[in-house]
């Protein structure tokens, strides 16, 4: 799909769906206004992810390896995944979110290590596209034989659908997971209402300022002591850094690449 039929898909869809319409319009305003702001540096906090377990769990008495080797048919899964979309054309009913929409390795470990240690109970995620923080979270939960993953996520654009959210999750992880379908200024308040409580939050949504933020501050309250609020993509704008900062949390920066990192706060 050209450039053209691109926009020409996306304005048709938006006509017909309004709602879709503003909060795309509204998405897209909000980044703009991000991009006019300098962004903290968040490297020179990074920690490498087995100093981060060391700095969190002292007392495990596992390393890294043990739990890599949990996740190695895992990561076969996701291979053979990706590998099928290779020749896809993006955007298509059939590759609705382009490949960069994907968890790096590390940070699905970290997630997969925290709920192996923590064995949660309620795990909440905005933000699923193909499901890969999904997976390993839900891989955990499954070995752990007890936890659910309440994932939120709705469709934004014609390509996509309800179907295709969450479609490299194995059949056999699903049991354990819960899809809340709509965007998280919607759902997201009612669905942490409905938990009462929580232990793991995870925001992999929309990265805007002002939807971190409304998430982060709405999240929160509900997290439980000693639990965690995670956070993708972190280096998009200022939301991360200045919530911790506000809250006086202290926080873990782990690096993704050289631009990207998970931003990670454990509630006292």
């Amino acid at each position: 799909m050209n450039k053209l039929s691109f926009l020409a898909s996306l304005l048709a869809y938006t006509i017909t769906n309004p709602k879709v319409g503003r909060q795309i319009l509204q998405a897209k305003y909000q980044s703009w206004q991000d991009s006019r702001h300098s962004v903290f540096n968040y490297a020179e906090k990074k920690i490498q992810l087995d100093d981060i377990i060391k700095a969190l769990f002292p007392e495990s008495p596992y390393s890294i390896e043990d739990f890599r080797k949990g996740t190695n048919k895992l990561q076969n899964h996701v291979d053979d995944f990706f590998n099928k979309l290779k020749n896809e054309t993006y955007p298509s009913k059939k590759k609705p979110y382009p490949l960069e929409y994907t968890l790096d390795n590390k940070s699905g470990l970290f997630l997969y290590i925290l709920c192996k240690i923590i064995k949660p109970k309620k795990v909440v995620e905005t933000g699923v596209a193909y499901g890969l923080s999904s997976m390993y979270i839900l891989q955990a939960l499954f070995e752990n034989k007890k936890g659910t993953l309440y994932s939120i996520d709705s469709v934004f654009s014609p390509w996509q659908s309800k179907e295709m959210i969450g479609s490299a999750i194995p059949s056999h992880l699903r049991e354990n997971w819960r899809l809340v379908f709509g965007s998280s200024s919607e759902k997201l308040k009612e669905t942490l209402s409905s938990l009462g409580s929580l232990d793991i939050f995870f925001h992999d949504s929309l990265h805007t300022y002002k939807n971190m933020q409304f998430e982060f501050k709405t999240a929160l309250p509900f997290v439980n002591k000693y639990g965690f609020l995670i956070s993708d993509d972190i280096s998009r704008n200022n939301a991360f850094h200045d919530f911790y900062s506000k809250m006086s949390l202290e926080s873990f920066i782990l690096p993704q690449n050289e631009e990207s990192f998970l931003g990670i706060l454990k509630k006292p």
